[in-house]
């Protein structure tokens, strides 16, 4: 009979390599008895028996985890990162870092060269059509954990933060605090990820409270004189105005703009407010503070870690895991 090689097993089983590989090593102690049964039911059927290669096989390939995210330099995904980071060296694992940009296209470029590299798993910030690389990776038996964002056909694992009823419940207590008029900017994209969540929270509250808000859209990027600009045309000073920034980029661009206005401390404390989303912390340290939706990246991402970990261990885990958004109320909002 020719002898079969770890990843034969782990088809056969319909589990990782890893997770056999942490089976013939005696590290099934996080590995659900199932999995483990599935495994040796295989090994006395074949009379596997491992040698010192497949040994070094395993210590090669099985630490290696392919992490696709939008954009590292985002605040969001750097500290989520750093969260994966944290859980993956604890575990004995590297992992394999690319920029998406959100495109179908590199996404598809990472996942061929991170295959291609050893990855045993995935956790992707996915693009919408990311369910057509999902499939193929679920035939090699590669776990994918998606964070934040995921794709239209989904199924499987996601870590995710309650960014829609966050949002949500913001824009209610505001209409309760007595503004009036609601001006929400945005950075046009509303149908990505996180965004979409962001989005239509600041307009499903509105209209179950029967008023109607505005959008102005820039770019990441934007000068905070272009925004000064146009708040200038936008904002009515005669009406209490809550002005929500759903990108986490622009918020402090529109925090700098809003401060070129005469007399803005009195207009903070009387007539607009201002809240945004701030992954990094620096809206405490503002004059005034700055009202913010803090998310837990961080523990987001090491959580995502973690999950993945423990799938590939043979151990079924949480589908769903929803991170509470950290709602700061400070000086620009009353």
């Amino acid at each position: 009979m020719k002898k079969l090689t770890i990843n034969e097993i782990a088809e056969k089983a319909g589990v990782s390599k890893t997770t056999v590989s942490f089976y013939l090593n005696g590290k099934a102690n996080k590995m659900s008895g199932e999995t483990q049964q599935r495994i040796q039911q295989i090994i006395d059927e074949t009379g596997y028996e491992p040698s010192a290669a497949a040994r070094a096989m395993k210590a090669k390939s099985s630490g290696l985890i392919g992490v696709i995210l939008r954009d590292t330099a985002d605040a969001y995904c750097a500290r989520a990162l750093k969260g994966m980071e944290e859980a993956a060296s604890a575990a004995g694992c590297q992992v394999l870092v690319g920029n998406s940009g959100y495109t179908f296209k590199n996404e598809k470029e990472y996942v061929e060269r991170m295959l291609k590299a050893g990855a045993e798993g995935f956790i992707i910030q996915g693009t919408y059509r990311f369910g057509m690389l999902a499939g193929e990776l679920e035939k090699k038996h590669k776990p994918i954990i998606y964070l934040e964002a995921k794709p239209y056909d989904f199924k499987g694992r996601y870590v995710k933060g309650n960014n829609y009823d966050c949002v949500y419940q913001v824009i209610t207590d505001c209409i309760k605090k007595g503004y009036e008029d609601f001006l929400m900017i945005s950075d046009g994209e509303g149908s990505m990820g996180t965004a979409f969540e962001n989005t239509a929270g600041y307009r499903d509250a509105l209209q179950d409270a029967g008023i109607d808000g505005r959008t102005l859209y820039f770019q990441p990027g934007v000068r905070s004189a272009q925004i000064f600009e146009a708040l200038k045309e936008e904002l009515d000073l005669s009406r209490r105005t809550f002005v929500y920034v759903a990108a986490a980029e622009l918020l402090k661009a529109v925090f700098q703009a809003l401060r070129s206005l005469p007399d803005y401390e009195t207009l903070f404390l009387q007539q607009i407010g201002l809240m945004g989303f701030d992954p990094e912390g620096w809206t405490r340290m503002t004059t005034p503070p700055v009202s913010a939706i803090i998310p837990p990246a961080f523990e987001e991402g090491k959580r995502a870690m973690e999950e993945l970990l423990e799938v590939l261990n043979g151990r079924k885990r949480e589908t769903e895991v929803v991170f509470r958004n950290i709602v700061k109320w400070r000086g620009t909002t009353v």
